[in-house]
């Protein structure tokens, strides 16, 4: 992992524009021993309430503790990647801070997974922040938690709602982001242009136009190699990949589908805005330096907008994914984490 100060990983937005659309299988994991594989018996199921409803988590206490123990602990609450469910790459992170002496939890945001909530598959980010926040108030009715060393860790768009997170609550004791979704709407603006941009945001205006005089829920594929068979949330290949695979691999109730009004709110999200009211809120971005999807540009739009503890810290990447569930990536990401943590919560005592 290197810690450079300035734009000197970056990569000219434009140059992504030439990229070539690889196919999916170009992104499936071709070693096995990189690919972290979670265990099931590590974590208790969990419900605690948020927007009216009753949300499903997963709770990951340090093993010393014992299943019952009333120690208290740091505590950890993880969000993961766009429209995912808690059974996707947050095992991986979870079990090595549970392993770390922190307690975490993983939730499904309102609508996904073993939450509840309608339309199904609805991705609000103003939702998802309220559930975040409502996953702490949780923590802190719990008597084996440190009220006072309650951090947010987000991966992918989780990353960049950990933000936005932080700079609404302060009852957070410190803010990571790993890999983080920050300017989705930019990203895609500066891939299609204005008119394009413009039309792609046309067409979920209209099926949500539909959605208002039908009554009836429009939904879009989650994921697709690209946008030739029709508008999806992600259109990608790596997404496909990722996706594809885990759904059949570890995540049994997540769903191929996305609620087209909730897209409106998605593509508007901005962390970058939100950056500087997260002090005095100890802040980390951890990023890979390859990422043609959430661009590199954007990690470090938010460390250079906020203020105070902060810190960014960069990870040699060939893509966006491997830092979801594969190794090395994963287990540097998360001891940099750890270590950071520690510094700023204090250590964790057995």
């Amino acid at each position: 992992m290197s810690h450079p100060d300035s734009a000197s990983v970056l990569r000219p937005t434009l140059s992504r524009l030439a990229q070539p659309v690889e196919a999916p299988e170009r992104y499936y994991v071709a070693d096995p021993e990189h690919q972290l594989v979670a265990d099931p018996a590590r974590r208790t199921d969990v419900r605690f309430r948020s927007g009216g409803v009753n949300l499903a988590g997963h709770l990951y206490r340090p093993p010393r503790t014992g299943a019952g123990g009333a120690t208290r602990t740091p505590a950890i609450v993880m969000c993961g990647p766009a429209s995912s469910v808690k059974e996707q790459t947050l095992p991986h992170y979870a079990q090595k801070f549970a392993d770390a002496g922190f307690t975490v939890l993983a939730f499904d945001s309102r609508t996904y997974g073993e939450s509840e909530g309608e339309p199904r598959c609805s991705y609000d980010p103003g939702q998802i922040i309220d559930d975040y926040s409502n996953a702490v108030s949780y923590l802190l009715s719990r008597d084996d938690i440190d009220a006072n060393r309650i951090a947010l860790v987000g991966v992918c768009m989780g990353g960049g709602f950990a933000v936005s997170t932080a700079a609404r609550d302060k009852r957070v004791a410190a803010v990571v982001s790993v890999a983080g979704g920050f300017a989705i709407g930019a990203t895609f603006l500066a891939l299609m242009g204005s008119e394009g941009f413009a039309s792609f945001l046309r067409e979920i205006n209209d099926r949500a136009t539909k959605e208002y005089q039908t009554g009836e829920v429009q939904y879009v594929p989650a994921i697709a190699p690209d946008l030739s068979g029709g508008l999806a949330f992600m259109p990608n290949p790596e997404a496909f990949s990722y996706y594809d695979r885990t759904s059949r691999t570890d995540a049994p109730t997540w769903e191929n589908r996305v609620a087209v009004r909730s897209l409106q709110a998605y593509f508007a999200y901005n962390a970058v805005a939100d950056a500087s009211l997260v002090a005095p809120t100890p802040l980390l971005i951890v990023h890979g330096t390859v990422d043609l999807f959430l661009w590199p540009e954007f990690a470090q739009q938010v460390y250079d907008a906020a203020t105070g503890d902060k810190e960014i810290a960069w990870i040699e990447t060939h893509n966006h994914i491997e830092i979801y569930d594969q190794d090395p990536y994963v287990s540097g990401a998360a001891s940099h984490v750890i270590d950071w943590l520690n510094a700023r919560l204090g250590p964790v005592h057995g």
